[in-house]
């Protein structure tokens, strides 16, 4: 977890993907300044949960949806090219919460994207790289109650090592959830 710690340090902000294994593509993103925010949701996590950690800011362009926001999107990401809108407050339906992501290619789909979250709060810019090799991006799995490490879905056995109780980094030594 020191990668981690030193990534946040100083009010750092960074963007985490959940990839969440055997349950039908479902995947969430977000962001996390503060270490004790981020150990706390990792520890809520199931076995074989891929973890993707984004060091460099991502998803540059701030703010409540607006037709001002809406503009700058279309002018900031190319048409044709991959983007990732995420809601930075939680929707909440019951007991369930959320952070309403939605991706898309061209500038209708961002336009429409867009247009169902107005008046949210979002983040919004190129869909992270997260498939790529780069000492910026750390890939992990989470391990079951008895730090066995049983490789999800979306997991490459042939990147990925550990030991007991870790979160597995497949691009780094493991990170103790102990501290």
């Amino acid at each position: 977890m020191t990668l981690y710690k030193e990534w946040l340090r100083n009010g750092a902000e960074i963007l985490v993907l959940f990839r969440y294994s055997r349950a039908g593509g479902k995947k969430s993103f977000e962001f996390f300044s503060s270490f004790d925010a981020l150990s706390g949701r990792l520890r809520e996590l199931r076995p074989q949960t891929q973890v993707v950690a984004f060091r460099q800011a991502q998803l540059p362009i701030r703010g409540e949806i607006d037709d001002a926001l809406i503009e700058t999107c279309l002018r900031r990401i190319p048409d044709g090219s991959e983007f990732l809108v995420v809601e930075t407050v939680r929707r909440t339906a019951g007991r369930m919460s959320w952070f309403h992501n939605e991706a898309g290619e061209s500038h209708e789909e961002l336009r429409e994207s867009l247009e169902s979250s107005r008046g949210t709060p979002v983040a919004v810019g190129a869909y992270p790289r997260f498939w790529l090799e780069d000492p910026d991006v750390i890939t992990a799995v989470v391990p079951d109650e008895h730090g066995k490490v049983s490789l999800g879905v979306y997991s490459s056995p042939k990147k990925c090592d550990g030991g007991a109780r870790d979160i597995y980094h497949c691009h780094t030594a493991p990170i103790q959830l102990s501290s």
